[in-house]
């Protein structure tokens, strides 16, 4: 079945299970584009509109679990997962994003040894959304180090391809190490896809972080126990399973995600 059918037999219970629960604007105004783009047919604009409600499900689905008057968390559950296959289907099959989208292979954890708290957590969070151990180089973890009898430069330099993904664990402490330095050197000349995180006490005026190679100015994480982290991690998950194709159990994603801003504290 093609994605536009798919989302034609599902938009009716999709629509009513989200204004059971609500009748916030937006939300509103994002359904009632989505039924008027399914009638005539505009890929594009039904790929916007789905794109919209899987942002406002990943915002809410806390509070929705949350809620005692929700009688039906799954549906849900069942909502979101339909939505981001739909979401994902159109990205892949009819071209939609297409050259925005960069299927990833992997993911490196660039950090110093000496943030190895933020870097279990982040490790933590990111082996909930389904990856496979291979799929992550940590080195901080005996799960994702580099292998025995591998020369750690030439491992990385064999890995740091263009369709890794790039978290830039940034501190104080990442900042004083050439090794450091040297991985972001060899992600930024392959022009590798990252995101920048940073320990709660990231000096921003250290004029070496401003003559850095990666764009400092590419809005990232910092990794406090607020609504703004939390905020970047959900946008993160949403990045992650469509460039890797994971499958993910949303109520562990949801548990780890909490788990993961008590770790940061």
């Amino acid at each position: 079945m093609n994605n536009l059918k798919k989302l034609e037999l599902e938009y009716k219970g999709i629509r009513k299970t989200i204004l059971d629960y609500t009748s916030e604007g937006n939300i509103v105004n994002f359904l009632d584009g989505l039924e008027k783009q399914i009638d005539i047919k505009d890929i594009e604009a039904i790929a916007y509109y789905i794109n919209e409600i899987c942002v406002w499900y990943e915002r809410n689905i806390n509070q929705i679990y949350e809620n005692e008057f929700v009688v039906d968390p799954s549906a849900h559950d069942r909502n979101k997962k339909i939505l981001e296959e739909i979401q994902a289907g159109f990205q892949t099959k009819t071209g939609i994003g297409k050259e925005e989208k960069q299927m990833y292979s992997k993911i490196f954890l660039s950090h110093n040894s000496y943030d190895k708290k933020y870097g279990d957590a982040i490790r933590n969070l990111l082996m909930s959304l389904g990856l496979r151990k291979e799929q992550l180089i940590y080195t901080s973890h005996p799960l994702h180090k580099i292998p025995t009898g591998n020369n750690i430069f030439e491992y990385l330099k064999q890995n740091i391809q263009k369709d890794i993904f790039v978290i830039f664990l940034w501190s104080n402490e990442y900042l004083k190490s050439a090794a450091c330095l040297n991985e972001m050197g060899a992600a930024w000349i392959i022009e590798s896809d990252y995101i920048n995180m940073y320990t709660p006490d990231f000096d921003f005026n250290n004029p070496q972080y401003h003559n850095c190679a990666v764009d400092i100015r590419k809005m990232g994480v910092v990794l406090k126990n607020d609504e703004h982290c939390k905020m970047g991690m959900v946008e993160l998950k949403q990045k992650l399973i469509q460039n890797l194709g994971l499958a993910i159990d949303e109520q562990e994603w949801i548990y780890s995600l909490d788990e993961f801003m008590k770790n940061i504290m």
